[in-house]
């Protein structure tokens, strides 16, 4: 089996290109979204803003990869702890994503927080646990308190 790398153009161009795909699908799942008033921002504002970060990263992405004359090196991939730590986190990603709607905002996202902690450092787990906890009432506050935003709830309510 003969292992194929890419080249850092081929890189940056088709990370630019998956980003504006993604940025126009987000921006059609945001489109449903209330907007809101001046006063009281709806729960699409955030994602618009989230959107046009996107898309902007991504055409930049696209541009340097189609103006830049230097890029013929190979991109290096992780290897050992790092490529563990990377796998980890794919998979903290998917399994929040798919838990979210039925376990709800706040169990997910302080099982994730928590457990991203404990990924991506050294500390021990009541330090992680307090990390999440403190992550998460944060994220509560400013997505749901301040921006309104309406996140699943699952099984706890408030």
């Amino acid at each position: 089996m003969t292992l194929r790398g890419i080249t850092k153009r081929q890189g940056y161009l088709w990370t630019g290109l998956f980003g504006i795909v993604l940025s126009a699908g987000y921006f059609a799942a945001a489109a449903e979204l209330p907007l809101g008033t001046m006063d009281e921002p709806g729960a699409r504002l955030f994602p618009i803003l989230v959107d046009a970060l996107l898309l902007i990263a991504s055409l930049a992405c696209v541009r340097e990869a189609l103006m830049s004359p230097d890029m013929k090196g190979k991109l290096d991939f992780p290897v050992g702890a790092d490529a563990k730590r990377l796998g980890g986190l794919v998979l903290l990603l998917l399994a929040y994503f798919c838990a979210m709607p039925w376990a709800g905002f706040l169990l997910s996202s302080l099982a994730f927080a928590t457990l991203l902690v404990r990924l991506l450092s050294a500390s021990g787990w009541f330090r992680c646990i307090v990390y999440g906890v403190l992550i998460t009432a944060l994220t509560w506050l400013f997505f749901i308190y301040f921006l309104k935003v309406p996140m699943p709830s699952g099984v706890i309510y408030f």
